[in-house]
């Protein structure tokens, strides 16, 4: 606890005196869920494994340690200001999700080929002094929105023969939410993904998913198994829960990593979002968000929440228009792969 307290004050949040040294009280949870909220994470006030994370990672700032590729990859905020930076300048690193993986890897060597640094691939003391002498012609962001809008661009129009990850959330011991009368998230998403699966592929599409009826392999495992698979988008399907049973609304949630979210996939939240509401659903917004899932991938991705597992009314409506919903999905996804990506 004291180690959690030491590092949030590190990062200027407030806690109260009598709280440091290992007590849990109430600043310790308001600054808890104030890192939450600027980490694009669940607003819970518990440190959960992407909490203490998301933590760890923001401690680190640019030139704190060398970064290189390495295994397991390095994590933390100094890669994506890292990222950020390539990105603003032209050398292709993807997204800005402070993991520094293959393509950051390549786009730092560029970078060094083109400013006659050492191409060693390690962004140490040299690399970064020539990053720092370009510092006033960065636009942070810029890069990565392109480059994103270029890759929609080239692809040709339709959902045929695009490489589509549906992603059941949940499964295995996990069953997630539950609904008044005990049926297991878990179970519910996987018919609405194994449904809309069947869709796409009607249309030449190739659907994967994740994980089968019973299984659940780990967040990470499954958006690996999407960048092997090569895929044009994941998207990934849950149910929302509130200890208060008259919550109610669908819900989007696409990548956000600091002030720079993906373009895609903010366009195709907001079209699954529209496709749902036309539906009849009440309307929760889209979210820009830095869940692991939407992260990991290297792709567009979004998270989907049709509904609340836990409103008696709203669930019982969901299990009968499973069909429904995944016609919907199917509208929003057409509609992405015809659309143009914005100027």
């Amino acid at each position: 606890m004291a180690d959690l307290q030491t590092r949030l004050e590190k990062l200027g949040f407030v806690i109260d005196p009598v709280e440091l040294g290992g007590t849990f009280a109430h600043s310790t949870e308001i600054a808890i869920k104030e890192f939450q909220q600027r980490s694009g994470l669940d607003v819970d006030g518990i440190v959960g494994e992407n909490t203490w994370r998301a933590l760890v990672e923001s401690s680190w700032t640019l030139g704190d340690r060398p970064l290189r590729l390495s295994q397991p990859f390095l994590r933390g905020d100094d890669v994506r200001e890292l990222q950020s930076q390539l990105n603003a300048l032209g050398f292709t690193a993807g997204k800005h999700d402070g993991i520094f993986g293959l393509g950051t890897a390549a786009a730092l060597r560029d970078f060094q080929r083109n400013l006659a640094v050492d191409e060693d691939g390690i962004a140490g003391r040299e690399t970064l002094r020539a990053l720092e002498r370009l510092r006033m012609v960065i636009k942070p962001g810029l890069g990565a929105r392109i480059t994103e809008r270029e890759a929609r661009r080239a692809d040709p129009p339709g959902l045929a023969g695009k490489r589509i990850v549906l992603d059941p959330g949940h499964g295995g011991d996990d069953s997630g939410g539950l609904s008044p009368c005990g049926q297991p998230e878990s179970d519910w998403v996987f018919r609405l993904s194994a449904k809309l699966g069947l869709l796409l592929d009607g249309r030449r599409a190739f659907p994967m998913l994740t994980r089968g009826p019973n299984d659940g392999p780990h967040v990470s495992h499954r958006a690996q198994l999407a960048n092997r698979y090569g895929a044009d988008l994941l998207l990934s399907i849950h149910l929302n829960s509130h200890p208060t049973p008259i919550a109610a609304g669908a819900a989007t949630y696409y990548f956000q990593g600091g002030t720079v979210a993906s373009e895609p996939g903010e366009h195709l939240a907001e079209l699954i979002q529209e496709a749902l509401i036309r539906a009849g659903r009440r309307d929760c917004s889209t979210h820009g968000k830095a869940y692991p899932i939407l992260r990991e991938t290297q792709m567009p991705a979004v998270v989907v929440e049709p509904g609340f597992i836990t409103n008696p009314d709203e669930f019982a409506e969901l299990a009968d228009s499973i069909d429904d919903i995944a016609r919907n999905l199917l509208e929003a996804l057409e509609r992405y792969f015809e659309s143009e990506p914005e100027q």
